[in-house]
Parts: structure tokens; C-alpha cells; sequence
């Protein structure tokens, strides 16, 4: 029996964009589901990017990804050597698909500099359509595009190879790209896209062991040195601070969902115990019926708490997860924060207070060191007091024998987050305005006062200014903590919902399992107002993927039923507020605004819910 002859691109793409179904295997995984996220995103084939960052926007952008790209500069160096030669070009972009560098060769060059494939230029998904940039940046994978199988048809020009980068806490970091013409792309270019990525990767594990204990794992003691080893890097407490790529499956994470993790939990046993029984060299770990060769390198360096910044705050972008914020937000808060000022975030329940929170502990100069976030509404007004400044054994009936050092010093040296803060108790505002003052805290029970090194952001829901005026909040805590308070607007506010959502999507590994959203779920996730917030839009699609089968296309009837109802019921509410807008515009004239709107008279009546006169 004959193979099936593979349709031409142009005719895939032809049936594709006219909504017919295309048969098995047209087009890979990859770039098929790619298309359909472009096309529920709204993109049309024929659309063209944006504009070029100015020299200063571009500067800017390049220094929030200084702390990667400079220490890639001799991998990039060799890698660049590798395509020029070969008429191609080498292009870098940072985790959102801004391309911050390219070099290579010239005459291809000035096509690229033709299609806006250069420094400056926007090549995510959400604004280029299917490229190999933004689509392995969506992925988080690597990708080859050739030609038409990029969506926007000015740039079947191109065809290009592109990997993500990852830091050693599994974030993203950014997007190495190798272009040219289709014939020179080959497994040869995507070898040394590999290999140029496990160098910057492996370059990254290196500065964030230099103050950490690196445990190398493999079943086979020869393979200890290899990169297919399992490197995980641990603080003096035995908590997870870095890892490779090996290392982060090893401990059940996915790239870009970093999580908690604690020696004795991976282990069995203490860090110390390890060190008591080994010391700092080889030995073996049991994990169930498993023995694996393991090797602990001591730091070769002290571990010292995080310093204050030097001079020239960090910037940085704010992260996928808060698209739409208000510009200079999170720079803003990140400049506080490393100057010692209190952060003041205000905002509806649901907007991403504490997740601004936790990005701006990863950014800053105290990103290994502890972050304690403790929500003050959700404590027993009882039992905040111990919670949050510890005591001694003893101090009350039912306290623990051993005590406790409280949250206030378990963020000794990192981040405190102090959530919900407008819902402190009264009589607690006034030993935390003590302790911020003084900068030490006493334990219950007594005891002598501990120095305390902490960076404090709060958060709450709630109109503070409002709690002072009516005794609920006290006032001097209140001028102590609002020096530059911040906003965070709500969902509804932040552009386009839609395309926040499919970021999240990504980030929840939507990509990789090919669920994309459907056009009319498009519409009706950026129609609606999420009262909940990032919250509830977060909720959402993490139940529909969990519901979801891989290669699904998700459609409003994948929606629960109540929301359904409840984003047909805002629809309409806002297509009659429109209807009534648009009858005073014509004068109070029925016809008039029937005829502009393609319906009868009484039709639009009865939208309006009045009588025909």
C-alpha cells in the first residue's frame, strides 16, 4: 500500500485558515499547535509586528537580562563562530521574545534587518505569530520553523532553529536562535544550539553553587562528572537553592514551576546527618530500593547573608505571570525593596499581590536567601502574636517545648511578606512598629532581644488610609509601612486578557501538551470582568487543562456551566449598554439605531426591554 503523499504547505495552510480539518501528521505537533494558539489569539496571517524599542528601551531591556547574558558572552562567542561561517545568523532574545543581540552573516543579515528580525524587535508568539523565538519560548522546547510554516506570511522567508534557556531555579531566561535559508538548517545547527545552551546553563549552576552545597547524583559513579548527572545545590539549612535540568526532574519540577524543596524531604535524612556520617565526599543515598552514587562538594565560598545592592538597583521586567502592569511597577517595587523600604502593595483580592511579591524576592539581591510569607487574616488573632515573633519554651499553655523562633526571624538575612496586613489585630500593629523600628525582636516568654536583617513587603485588599481614619489600623504603623504605596490593577484592567491567559497557559505546560484555546473562548475570556482576578482566571485554567486531553482545543463549552451563564448574562448586559449608547447618538430615533445595527425596530425594543411607540 502506497504512503498517503503529504499535502503542499500552501494547500495546508490554505484548509487551515479556512477552517477546514487537515489530515493526520500535515504539519508537526509543534507548529500545528502553535497556529492554533496564534489564530485563538485573533493574529491574522497577513498582520505585521510592532514597533522597534527605542535605544533606551532596548538598553534597558538588555540590562534586565544582564545577570545571563553576560556570562553566556564566551558560549555565544563560540556558537557565533559556528553559523557565520556558514551564512547564517545568530540571534538571542530575552524571555519574552524581545531579540536583544544578533550577529552573523551580512548578506543574510539584511534580510533579517528587511523582516524585523533584529535588536529591538518584539518575535513573541503573541505579536509574530509562529516563529521558532516566541513559539520555543511558549513551548519551552526547542523548535525548527521553515518557511511557510511560520504564520505570518511575510516571514515564510525565514527559516530558523531556537532553544530556551533556563536558570538554576528553572526560570526562563531567555531564547538562543540560529536563521537562515532553509538548506542550511540542519541537525548540525541544533547540536550547537544544545551544546551552547548546556554551557550557559551549566555557567549559571556554577555562580549559584559558589555559596551552596552541591550534591551530584548518578547510579553509576562514573557519570558523576558527566552533565547527565543530577546537580542540585543546597543552603546550609538543607534548602533546595539551584539545580540542572537533571537535577530539577530528579525532584519532581517542571521548568518555570519552581517549588519548595528540603534535603531531609528528598533524602530521608538531614544535610547535617549526611555531613556527620560522610563528610564532604562520595558515598551512596538510598531512595526506596534505589542506591545512587552521590558526591557533596562543600561551598568554595562562605555562605554569607545576602548583602545590601550595590550601586545601580537591578532592573528587571515584570514576569509573565504579571502581564499588563502598569509601566515601571515592578522596577519600581524592586528599586524599594533593595533600597530597604518598606513595599506597599494595594489591590483587589485575587490581583497577584502575593505572586508580585515572590517576583520580587526571585529578582533581587536576596533571591537565595529565605522568603516568609505569612498571611495575617488567616492566623487566630490568639495566636499571630507567637506566630509571628516566636517563644520561648513554656511561654503559654500548650506552647511547644522547644519553642519557636517565629516567622520575623526565620526571614532573618531574606524577604518577609506580611499579606493582608490591613487585618493585623490592633494590639500586634504596635510591637510590629516596635520591631521595624528597633530592627530586633524579643520572644514570648522573654529572653534576650535578636537582631533581625529583614526586607518587608505587605499587602492588603483594603483601604488603609479608611482603617486609620476609623481607629482599625494604627497611624503611625501606616506612615511607617505607606512611603510609595502600589497599586495593582485589576484583570480587567491589564490589555488583553486573552493573551495574559494563554501566557499562564504556557506556563502550566499547555504548549507542550498541544491544548491551545479556541477563537470563540477568546472572546468570551476577554468579554468577561473576573471579579476573582488573576485568581480566578489561574484557577480556571488549571482545572481545564487537568480536564483536558492532550491535542484538545479548549471551547466555551469546556467552561463550567455558572460561568457560562454568567459571562452570557455580562454579554449581553454590555452588547444592550452599547445598543442604548448608540440610540441616544441617533437622537432618541429607534429606526435610525435598528438600521445601524442590522435588527428591526422591535428587536431592539425588546433588547431594551421597552415598549414600541
Amino acid at each position: 500500500m502506497k504512503p498517503t503523499a503529504r499535502l503542499p504547505l500552501d494547500e495546508i495552510r490554505r484548509r487551515f485558515f479556512a477552517g477546514q480539518p487537515l489530515p493526520g501528521q500535515a504539519l508537526p505537533p509543534s507548529i500545528l499547535h502553535s497556529w492554533q494558539r496564534c489564530q485563538g489569539l485573533g493574529l491574522s496571517a497577513g498582520g505585521r509586528g510592532g514597533d522597534r524599542l527605542t535605544d533606551g528601551e532596548l538598553r534597558d531591556r538588555r540590562d534586565a537580562s544582564a545577570d545571563w547574558l553576560e556570562p553566556a558572552r564566551p558560549a555565544l562567542a563560540g556558537l557565533y563562530e559556528q553559523v557565520s561561517a556558514g551564512g547564517l545568523a545568530l540571534v538571542v532574545a530575552d524571555r519574552r521574545g524581545l531579540v536583544l543581540d544578533q550577529a552573523g552573516d551580512i548578506g543574510f543579515l539584511d534580510k533579517a534587518e528587511r523582516l524585523a528580525l533584529t535588536p529591538g524587535m518584539d518575535w513573541s508568539e503573541a505579536a509574530r505569530g509562529t516563529n521558532a523565538i516566541g513559539t520555543a519560548l511558549a513551548a519551552a522546547d526547542s523548535v525548527l520553523v521553515r518557511g511557510a510554516e511560520h504564520y505570518l506570511e511575510r516571514n515564510r522567508a525565514l527559516s530558523c532553529a531556537a532553544c530556551p534557556l533556563f536558570g538554576p531555579q528553572g526560570q526562563l531566561l531567555g531564547v538562543l536562535d540560529i536563521s537562515g535559508p532553509s538548506r542550511k538548517l540542519g541537525d548540525a545547527q541544533r547540536l550547537a544550539l544544545q551544546a551552547a545552551r548546556a554551557q550557559i546553563e551549566a555557567r549559571q549552576l556554577e555562580e549559584a553553587a559558589r555559596h551552596g552545597w552541591r550534591l551530584t547524583l548518578h547510579a553509576d559513579p562514573r557519570w558523576l562528572d558527566s552533565p547527565a548527572a543530577s546537580q542540585l545545590v543546597f543552603d546550609g539549612d538543607g534548602r533546595l537553592l539551584a539545580a540542572n535540568r537533571a537535577g530539577l526532574a530528579f525532584c519532581g519540577l517542571e521548568p518555570g514551576r519552581w517549588q519548595p524543596r528540603h534535603f531531609a524531604a528528598l533524602f530521608g535524612q538531614s544535610l547535617e546527618h549526611w555531613l556527620d556520617r560522610h563528610g564532604p565526599a562520595a558515598g551512596l543515598l538510598a531512595l526506596g530500593h534505589h542506591r545512587l552514587s552521590a558526591r557533596l562538594r562543600p561551598p568554595p565560598l562562605p555562605l554569607p547573608k545576602p548583602s545590601a545592592p550595590a550601586a545601580g538597583t537591578p532592573r528587571a521586567p515584570a514576569p509573565p505571570a504579571l502581564d499588563g502592569l502598569p509601566d515601571g511597577l515592578f522596577s519600581t517595587a524592586l528599586k524599594l525593596l533593595e533600597a530597604d523600604i518598606p513595599v506597599l502593595i494595594l489591590g483587589e483580592t485575587g490581583t497577584g499581590k502575593d505572586r508580585l511579591a515572590r517576583a520580587l524576592h526571585a529578582a533581587g539581591s536576596r533571591r537565595g536567601a529565605p522568603f516568609v510569607a505569612v498571611n495575617c487574616a488567616a492566623i487566630p488573632e490568639g495566636l499571630i502574636e507567637a506566630e509571628l515573633f516566636g517563644y520561648q519554651p513554656g511561654a503559654y499553655t500548650g506552647a511547644s517545648r522547644q519553642g519557636s523562633k517565629g516567622r520575623l526571624r526565620e526571614a532573618d538575612g531574606g524577604v518577609l511578606f506580611l499579606d493582608e496586613i490591613g487585618d493585623m489585630p490592633p494590639g500586634l500593629q504596635a510591637r510590629l512598629l516596635r520591631t521595624l523600628q528597633e530592627r530586633e525582636v524579643t520572644p514570648l516568654g522573654g529572653g534576650p532581644a535578636q537582631r533581625l536583617d529583614i526586607r518587608l513587603i505587605c499587602a492588603t485588599h483594603r483601604d488603609l488610609r479608611a482603617r486609620v481614619d476609623d481607629g482599625g489600623f494604627r497611624a503611625d504603623l501606616y506612615y511607617r509601612l505607606c512611603h510609595y504605596p502600589l497599586s495593582l490593577p485589576p484583570l480587567r484592567e491589564r490589555g488583553d486578557i486573552a493573551a495574559i491567559a494563554q501566557t499562564m497557559l504556557d506556563g502550566m505546560g499547555a504548549a507542550r501538551r498541544g491544548i491551545s484555546l479556541e477563537p470563540k473562548l477568546v472572546l468570551a475570556i476577554r468579554g468577561y470582568r473576573w471579579p476573582g482576578n488573576l485568581r480566578e482566571l489561574s484557577n480556571l485554567l488549571a482545572t481545564l487543562l487537568a480536564l483536558a486531553d492532550d491535542g484538545a482545543a479548549l471551547g466555551v463549552e469546556h467552561l463550567p456551566a455558572a460561568l457560562r451563564e454568567d459571562m452570557a448574562a455580562q454579554g449581553h448586559a454590555v452588547e444592550d449598554s452599547a445598543i442604548a449608547d448608540l440610540l441616544r447618538r441617533c437622537g432618541g430615533n429607534a429606526s435610525a439605531a435598528a438600521r445601524a445595527l442590522g435588527i428591526s425596530r422591535s428587536t431592539l425594543y425588546r433588547r431594551l426591554g421597552k415598549t414600541p411607540r
